[in-house]
């Protein structure tokens, strides 16, 4: 896999003992690869995310020479999530008790972004009555949502794209903390009212295998749900290419070893992300039924 703006793969690590060893790997893996994207979450565990098999494999080795107390995950794939639709959320969020309150309002456009775009946040600038001490309080409320949204075994990213279209306050019962707790709901709400999308990467495969080979070659990419473009001569050898996502092609490079005896090589690169039904008879997720959010509560 050639590398590509897009993070594609990924894997965890956790220490067996003190969280600092997690930041001890994820320093000398940025030393050593900086085109990977590294995280330590709160809990102490790492996330070690890339655009190519290869280059995570590399980091794992890294890992199991200077920090073989880590414990490493499977090598998963980096999944994009969105909503199918742009709504309209009004929210408010009102609880009193005793003599004090919280309250907040805000009215939000939840919408897709283009996968592999990420998530964004803005206030509207016109008309908006949401004081900018309180805008941090939204995004975060909003970010918070959309992180827990994530169907269940499935490391995703968001593409989502929300506005904070207007809102109201009140002079002592409000804070950044209460807009968080109602941009969270107003988040939420939305997702009751329309349905999360997940997104797969696809990739350009192409195979060049000895022509008394090549049928065993495009079986095997017809197994992995993979699209075959077309084939062409090349001496004695035939080019294959194919489309197949990203999920069905990790440890391709072995898989194709033991088919071709080791006389075909490939090339893949990431093409474009495509919709993953929830009805797909091998779903990337369990169960097929969370993608669908409609039991969410703020």
């Amino acid at each position: 896999m050639n590398n590509t703006e897009h993070d594609l793969v990924q894997v965890c690590i956790r220490p067996r003992s003190r969280e600092i060893l997690t930041e001890m790997a994820i320093v000398s893996i940025s030393e050593q690869h900086p085109s990977l994207n590294l995280s330590v979450d709160p809990a102490g565990d790492g996330v070690i995310r890339g655009a190519s098999e290869a280059d995570l494999r590399l980091a794992l080795d890294l890992i199991e020479r200077f920090h073989p107390d880590m414990k490493i995950g499977p090598l998963q794939v980096v999944h994009r999530m969105s909503v199918t639709n742009s709504i309209e959320i009004d929210y408010t969020h009102k609880r009193r008790t005793g003599a004090t309150g919280e309250f907040a309002r805000v009215k939000v456009i939840v919408s897709p972004n283009e996968a592999g775009q990420g998530f964004r946040f803005e206030p509207n600038s016109l008309g908006n009555t949401v004081p900018d001490v309180y805008i941090p309080g939204v995004e975060k409320g909003v970010l918070s949502a959309v992180q827990s949204s994530a169907p269940a075994d499935v490391p995703a990213v968001a593409d989502i794209h929300v506005v904070l279209v207007d809102g109201a306050f009140h002079d002592i019962d409000s804070s950044a903390s209460t807009f968080e707790i109602a941009s969270r709901g107003a988040f939420l709400e939305a997702l009751r009212m329309t349905s999360l999308a997940l997104f797969e990467p696809v990739m350009k495969v192409e195979v060049v295998v000895p022509g008394d080979q090549a049928l065993s070659i495009i079986e095997d990419l017809k197994s992995r749900n993979g699209t075959i473009q077309g084939q062409r001569p090349r001496d004695d050898h035939v080019l294959i290419d194919a489309m197949v996502p990203l999920t069905n092609m990790l440890g391709y490079a072995n898989a194709l070893d033991v088919i071709a005896a080791g006389l075909a090589k490939h090339v893949m690169l990431f093409d474009h992300y495509s919709e993953v039904s929830p009805d797909h008879p091998d779903p990337p997720f369990r169960p097929a039924a969370a993608i669908r959010m409609a039991a969410v509560r703020p």
